[in-house]
């Protein structure tokens, strides 16, 4: 069963593009690609032969079978020459930042990749930065109790992010969400409650006052 994070993930992709799941695991989306007519054909990669033999048998299940190839392979060894968009989810930052790094140049041809780590998006988005790459969307999605930010961006090179940017998300993420709104008064009460504990000479200070004062700016009232 694909879940409500991996729908709005999928509903990312552009389409009509040859779609390459890094990580597939079961090949959830994959399947809700092709069956929602978003791709016309999508590669289910994985490293782990265990994952990749349920996917086939899900994608036999759905009767995608000539519509999705699974291949076993880390990360972008083995996809093929035909895919414009990848998709890496689910996994954390430094996985994630390894298996594009690992596929410097093979990156190049993807039209967008979109990544959503489970945690440390601020050093996705700090990453992206240092490499000059361009930010071309930027999601909040809200899932079982739990906050997911999914990056879309490609390797044509832009001005580095701004460091509010960086902290709160990129221009491209609809703030005025309801539910991203409630994501800044989260992140808001956190700094919070940090500071109440701190001691008043704490080297921490300045810096927590100041990431307190990048989301405060994030609020619409």
């Amino acid at each position: 069963m694909i879940s409500h994070r991996m729908i709005e993930i999928a509903k990312m992709v552009k389409t009509g593009m040859a779609v390459a799941d890094i990580g597939t695991d079961h090949a959830f989306l994959p399947i809700y690609l092709v069956e929602n007519g978003i791709s016309p054909h999508v590669y289910a990669c994985d490293v782990r032969e265990g994952p990749l033999a349920i996917a086939r048998r899900n994608i036999a299940s759905a009767g995608l079978s000539g519509k999705i190839d699974t291949i076993l392979c880390d990360g972008f060894e083995k996809v093929p020459a035909d895919a414009e968009i990848a998709v890496i989810a689910g996994m954390g930052f430094y996985t994630a930042r390894k298996i594009i790094e690992d596929a410097a140049e093979k990156i190049q041809g993807f039209k967008e990749i979109i990544v959503e780590v489970n945690r440390d998006v601020v050093q996705l988005r700090q990453w992206i930065s240092e490499k000059k790459y361009t930010v071309t969307q930027e999601k909040y999605i809200f899932d079982k109790g739990h906050d997911y930010i999914a990056i879309a961006f490609c390797t044509d090179l832009s001005a580095p992010l701004s460091e509010e940017e960086i902290i709160t998300g990129t221009a491209l993420l609809e703030k005025s969400d309801p539910l991203y709104q409630a994501y800044c008064c989260r992140q808001i009460e956190k700094i919070k409650k940090i500071l109440s504990v701190c001691q008043q000479e704490d080297e921490r200070i300045p810096g927590l006052n100041h990431r307190l004062g990048l989301w405060q700016k994030q609020i619409k009232t």
